[in-house]
């Protein structure tokens, strides 16, 4: 995600979009910002998409440039940004993070403690791990806030899972593949603390300074494992398990960064699960009549509840009737 900086004879207040979704468009109006859309798809090349950012930069003076969802790791929109003062995120960082080799490359030669907490390369059939952590994080001036950390459960033949949550057994009541979404994920705070602290890292090593990141962190024997890093928030269901519990509006927060003001700190008001759906499009009526259900859509059903121990038996409550 790129973000703005303040060349000369530019308005503070006017900002360039590149493929925001309408919720941030309407909460940066709302802030009192001038907002220019701009949309990748209709572009038929680079050149063409670069030219185009170039001239409604100058003929707007815009102030800045957020390239949101998959807009933020094209190296068209990051480099135009770059060079147009733009950005103070270099477009290196976003290009690193996105490809999970370089990341690996960068733990390397930052020492052995970061080439330990890498993740091997493995076979697509065979992931060395059947657990992870997505932790969402909204940066500004280079300060990494944690707005939650989910846990993402996957299952399958020979699925070695322990700790909280549904067994084996329950999950392969879920669609084939997907994982179970749990938020907050159930964590020591040891574990929190190292997983917080693997996820801002990254973000320092890879000289991100501002906007939404999406990092993916596998459990494994061994500890915790970066996988990647995306410069995005977090995708749906993700994205909303931890709007449901803690109240933060993403797209609110980001204005809030862009404007100067104080990021409000998460609180914790319940927890959240995402159960995936065999089947999308005929989801059962006892499965939407379930106490704590809030929403069915996405191939997911969301129920919250207001302790982890409530959310096992109303979790368990959806996969029996998938069963």
């Amino acid at each position: 995600m790129t973000a703005p900086a303040a060349p000369g004879h530019s308005d503070p207040r006017h900002l360039l979009l590149v493929s925001a979704p309408p919720r941030l468009v309407a909460e940066a109006t709302e802030a009192g910002f001038h907002v220019t859309l701009t949309d990748t798809t209709v572009f038929p090349d680079d050149d063409a998409l670069r030219e185009h950012l170039v001239r409604t930069a100058r003929n707007h003076r815009v102030s800045g440039l957020i390239a949101c969802g998959e807009a933020s790791t094209l190296p068209a929109v990051l480099e135009t940004a770059e060079q147009l003062g733009l950005s103070p995120n270099p477009a290196a960082a976003a290009r690193l993070l996105a490809d999970p080799s370089q990341i690996r490359g960068l733990l390397t030669r930052s020492g052995p403690q970061w080439e330990a907490v890498a993740l091997p390369t493995a076979t697509r059939d065979a992931p060395p791990y059947d657990i992870e952590y997505g932790v969402e994080t909204l940066t500004a001036e280079g300060m990494h806030r944690v707005t939650g950390i989910v846990e993402l459960r996957f299952t399958g033949p020979g699925s070695a899972s322990t700790g909280p949550g549904p067994g084996p057994g329950a999950l392969d009541a879920a669609r084939r593949g997907a994982p179970l979404h749990t938020f907050p994920a159930p964590l020591t705070r040891q574990e929190e603390a190292e997983i917080r602290a693997l996820a801002t890292g990254l973000l320092d090593l890879a000289g991100y300074e501002f906007g939404y990141a999406y990092t993916r962190i596998a459990h494994t024997e061994q500890g915790p494992r970066i996988i990647n890093s995306l410069t995005r928030q977090a995708k749906w269901p993700t994205s909303r398990l931890i709007e449901l519990t803690t109240g933060l509006v993403p797209e609110r927060e980001l204005v809030r960064a862009l404007s100067g003001k104080p990021l409000e700190a998460p609180v914790l008001v319940g927890c959240a699960a995402a159960v995936p759906l065999p089947d999308p499009h005929d989801v059962p009526d006892s499965i939407t009549a379930l106490p704590g259900v809030r929403e069915v859509r996405d191939e997911h059903a969301l129920l919250t509840a207001l302790t982890p121990a409530e959310l096992a038996v109303r979790t368990a409550a959806v996969l029996d009737c998938l069963a």
